[in-house]
């Protein structure tokens, strides 16, 4: 089959047929599906491991396709990229965010979060993933993932722009 008929099935249907065929024509369309979204929040989360990582990831998938149980593909590569990301961490958190240039504001603002915040931001801005599900594999409620995803915009936002101008201060410096 060419790659056009594999265009509309499912991510689940895909990974199916190619768990019974190891056809690599099977296989291109889910790593084409996924690949960009899963490179870019990992270059955001760990820039300097993100190669390795994903190689990793990609040669497992192809070597023994995943049993989902119910779970759609694209959880799943999230959930073991997020799984994978936490040994590559450092345990300091030390990013490279202060080698960024001036054009990469959102990227270095982004890389200064603490870990969890970053990684339930990614997850939902960049991977669209439901809080629900970021939730899941962070394993905490919903109400906390609420929080911590506010928290992080909000973080990002002061870390662009600057925090709000205080009017009482303002009022202190004219006196």
């Amino acid at each position: 089959m060419s790659r056009k008929a594999f265009q509309h099935y499912s991510d689940e249907s895909l990974l199916e047929h190619y768990r019974e065929t190891r056809s690599l024509a099977v296989f291109r369309p889910l790593y084409a599906r996924h690949k960009d979204a899963l490179y870019r929040y990992c270059v955001q989360m760990a820039s300097t491991s993100t190669t390795q990582l994903l190689q990793t990831l990609w040669q497992n998938v192809l070597e023994d396709p995943p049993q989902l149980h119910g779970r759609l593909f694209r959880n799943w590569l999230f959930i073991q990229v997020n799984k994978a990301l936490r040994e590559y961490s450092s345990p300091t958190g030390q990013t490279s965010s202060q080698m960024m240039s001036e054009q990469n504001k959102v990227i270095a603002a982004i890389q200064k979060l603490p870990l969890l915040q970053r990684n339930v931001l990614l997850l939902h801005m960049e991977c669209k993933l439901s809080l629900a599900t970021v939730a899941d594999i962070e394993k905490m409620s919903l109400k906390k993932c609420r929080e911590y995803y506010q928290l992080a915009r909000q973080q990002v936002e002061t870390l662009i722009y600057g925090s709000e101008a205080k009017p009482w201060q303002v009022e202190a410096i004219k006196e």
